[in-house]
């Protein structure tokens, strides 16, 4: 600290103390500043001042107006539905407070479990998503059955995906895999196979069907695709004949080829390792180093991410 911030401090320390024994000490406060008759004050941590205002006037008579710091306290946390309080729960909170939730069971928690008491309010509480619960009823009125072929009445957490069969006679109308958002499932309808035949079905773009291609389907049929090697399957793997026209079908794709001329012409290299040629599957990572003598570019990111035959390669100087 300078010689002239030194004075400064001394000079207000000095003031402060002045008033102090003029005036009084503020209670759960300090003073911070003063500018001519103008008294700033600020209350302590976990404090604030009764009527909003910071600045008063020590007279003779005393502060005016007198400056009042009260407990700064914080609402009763909010109720959350389908969870109760597990700690911290009391009459009255202060800042900092902290208070944690607990879902029900089979609920899924999205969020933070712990709230804190910032000021005079909390922070954003979390939320308690429910459970689907699929009855026996329910599957017997829409033909349906569980995966592995029976009916019985079953809990899914939000967030979570089962898969449904229709019973004999009848061929599901997509979707096929039904996912839980919320205490909310659309169940798919069971239709009667009496549509119209479907012909071969599409081809897609470096991928097959596992079984062998027919002239005709009949309606409610099914085909499964694969991808080639390296290549990632996006979308339902199966599709349906539905009133002649197949049910969309799923994409390849394409990996990532990372060769020894595009990281020459970058001045990296493969960390650990020194192939001529790497495949990096759609959606997979790989990480990068600079080759001797060259030094890396801070703007860049050297851990990688293949996207649909894309991957934006690092470059060192």
């Amino acid at each position: 600290m300078t010689q002239l911030g030194y004075t400064a401090v001394l000079v207000l320390w000095a003031c402060s103390t002045a008033l102090a024994i003029q005036c009084g000490r503020i209670e759960n406060g300090k003073i911070v500043d003063k500018v001519e008759e103008k008294t700033t004050f600020r209350c302590n941590h976990g404090y604030k001042s009764e009527n909003g205002i910071n600045e008063t006037t020590c007279s003779s008579e005393g502060w005016s107006p007198v400056p009042i710091c009260i407990v700064q306290e914080c609402p009763h946390p909010p109720d959350i539905d389908l969870a109760e309080i597990v700690s911290g729960e009391k009459a009255e909170y202060r800042e900092g407070d902290v208070v944690q939730y607990r879902c029900y069971p089979g609920c899924t928690l999205a969020g933070s479990e712990r709230i804190t008491c910032n000021g005079e309010k909390w922070t954003p509480p979390p939320k308690c998503l429910a459970p689907c619960i699929i009855t026996r009823q329910q599957l017997e009125t829409k033909k349906l059955l569980l995966s592995n072929g029976r009916r019985r009445t079953v809990l899914i957490q939000s967030d979570q995906t089962m898969e449904f069969l229709c019973g004999e006679h009848s061929d599901l109308k997509i979707p096929y895999f039904i996912k839980c958002v919320d205490g909310r499932m659309d169940l798919p309808t069971c239709i009667s196979g009496t549509g119209e035949k479907c012909g071969r079905p599409p081809t897609i773009e470096n991928g097959d069907i596992t079984t062998l291609s027919l002239k005709e389907y009949a309606f409610g049929s099914l085909v499964e695709y694969r991808c080639q090697h390296y290549y990632i399957i996006e979308g339902d793997r199966k599709s349906y004949c539905y009133n002649g026209i197949w049910t969309k079908v799923p994409v390849c794709l394409e990996p990532c080829v990372i060769t020894q001329e595009d990281m020459r012409s970058r001045n990296i290299d493969l960390k650990g390792e020194s192939a001529q040629k790497r495949y990096v599957s759609h959606g997979d990572f790989v990480e990068f180093k600079c080759r001797s003598s060259f030094f890396p570019n801070s703007s860049n990111n050297y851990r990688v991410q293949c996207n649909a035959g894309q991957i934006p390669y690092p470059q060192c100087t």
